[in-house]
């Protein structure tokens, strides 16, 4: 009795391993797998997010189909990869050029009739990086994207790294470091390996050696950018993000422009890469992302420059503390799309990187409820924002009110009605800003509801651009996303 329960249940894992997996999987599982193997398996990165994929398998003059897919089922929907190919005996090597999401994980298939054979690779998700020091030696950054699974496609020892005159891989490159750790975030090229004429490059080993990953060439990236004389940026009408850089006409850098430098966009996992090309004329490279591309909304996505495939420098939001941005916020159908800026804590010092964001337009306006607003402000006898305003017809009068980032009203003012029908406030401001150089909201309140001021709508440019000065502060105005703000620095400071 127990051998033919036994017998029934094998028979019963063969029925189930047929029906979940289909016929060629019952083979790979229980008869001797592939009718193919695949070997030496190399992806080389011509671009961000654009790959050169080559492979061998013992399929010589047979008549195969490639195919690369993200599922590891095939359909009659996924199309063939047109491929080179070169028979050597019994073995053939294939090649193509195809762009990926960084990180994800592919199936590369080798279909003959009813048999295929199929091999999964990982995308790298990576963006290295290459900086000289100043004892001549150069520090290797490898900038693997953290919130991706480095081990599958990078053994615990695989990194390298390489060097060559020529920005192609190839056999003249060198290797001046290997076995490094996975967890090993940079290496140093000692100076006697070191030239600054030389490209390098970032190799990975994954599946113990039998697949590899290969980087975009690395040059020094202020080579590039040191020949930048200046950006500009802004949002467009039809939601793109346009960059503009100064190049001089007849520098190394200007000759390649057009075909080398790229805008990036991407989300900070690198799972949304967004390219914008060159195109060059008149010293300035002009490069442009569509924004409604955009997945995430308040995901603040980084913006970047790229020479070659790899990354060089990130588009600054402020040089010299005058803003690069023109025109950072266009609201269209209800979204807003927005420029804004970041830099970390620990470094005052650095300019600030520009970042792109989207989100609902949930944001009520003055202008809503107000014909029409204008805002001073005056320091005799104490600091007072003054706003007289005219509201629109049905709409109860509102407070005026300073707020620090919420809804927390840190000083109000009542309208006081005049002859005309308009209301003037006056706020005295010095209680309710107490932090230096912090940005606080001016703000219309009725109810619990605020409305924002909108600097176009309001205020002067003189006004706006002005310093009030008393004994002890200087007062400023700000614009944030196009709304008014107001902040103050202490007179000992800018002194």
């Amino acid at each position: 009795m127990k051998k033919i329960i036994k017998i029934t249940l094998v028979s019963l894992v063969v029925l189930m391993a047929v029906s979940l997996f289909g016929c060629a999987e019952f083979e790979r599982l229980f008869l001797g797998g592939d009718p193919y193997s695949f070997s030496d398996i190399v992806m080389t990165q011509v671009g961000v997010d654009e790959f050169k994929i080559e492979f061998t398998a013992n399929c010589g003059k047979d008549d195969v189909t490639v195919y690369f897919t993200e599922g590891f089922r095939l359909s009659e929907s996924v199309k063939p990869v047109e491929v080179k190919k070169t028979v050597d005996g019994k073995n053939a090597r294939f090649s193509f050029v195809k762009k990926l999401n960084l990180g994800e994980d592919y199936y590369l298939w080798l279909v003959k009739g009813d048999e295929e054979a199929k091999t999964s690779v990982t995308v790298p998700s990576a963006f290295p990086s290459i900086a000289k020091n100043e004892d001549g030696s150069a520090t290797f950054s490898f900038n693997y994207t953290y919130g991706t699974s480095w081990g599958s496609f990078c053994d615990p020892t695989g990194k390298s790294v390489y060097k060559s005159s020529s920005p192609t891989f190839d056999d003249s490159a060198v290797r001046i470091a290997e076995n490094i750790e996975i967890t090993q975030e940079t290496c140093v090229i000692p100076a006697e390996l070191f030239d600054e004429n030389c490209y390098y490059f970032s190799v990975s080993d994954a599946k113990e050696g039998s697949i590899r990953s290969i980087s975009s060439p690395l040059v020094l990236p202020e080579t590039v950018y040191g020949q930048f004389r200046g950006y500009s940026a802004k949002i467009t009408d039809d939601l793109k993000l346009e960059v503009k850089v100064n190049i001089p006409d007849g520098s190394l850098v200007a000759a390649k422009a057009q075909t080398s430098l790229q805008l990036v966009i991407k989300s900070d996992t690198a799972e949304e890469v967004y390219l914008g090309n060159c195109v060059y004329a008149g010293g300035v490279a002009t490069m442009a992302v569509d924004l409604t591309s955009l997945i995430f909304d308040g995901l603040w996505y980084d913006v970047l420059l790229a020479w070659d495939g790899a990354i060089i420098t990130d588009v600054p939001k402020t040089q010299g503390g005058v803003a690069v941005d023109t025109v950072s916020t266009v609201k269209k159908d209800g979204i807003v799309y927005s420029i804004t800026g970041w830099k970390p804590d620990d470094r005052p010092d650095l300019n600030e990187m520009m970042k792109v964001y989207f989100e609902e337009d949930t944001t009520k306006y003055a202008d809503e409820i107000l014909k029409s607003y204008l805002v001073s402000f005056t320091t005799d006898p104490v600091p007072t924002l003054n706003v007289t305003v005219k509201l629109k017809d049905g709409v109860s009068v509102p407070t005026l009110d300073i707020t620090g980032g919420d809804k927390v009203k840190l000083a109000t003012a009542q309208g006081v009605l005049n002859d005309d029908g308009s209301y003037t406030y006056s706020l005295p401001v010095s209680r309710a800003l107490t932090e230096a150089d912090k940005w606080y909201d001016l703000r219309f309140f009725i109810g619990n509801t605020p409305y924002e001021m909108l600097k176009d709508s309001c205020i002067a440019y003189a006004d706006f651009a002005a310093k009030y000065e008393d004994e002890v502060r200087i007062y400023e105005f700000r614009e944030w996303n196009g709304m008014l703000k107001l902040m103050y620095t202490d007179v000992s400071v800018s002194e």
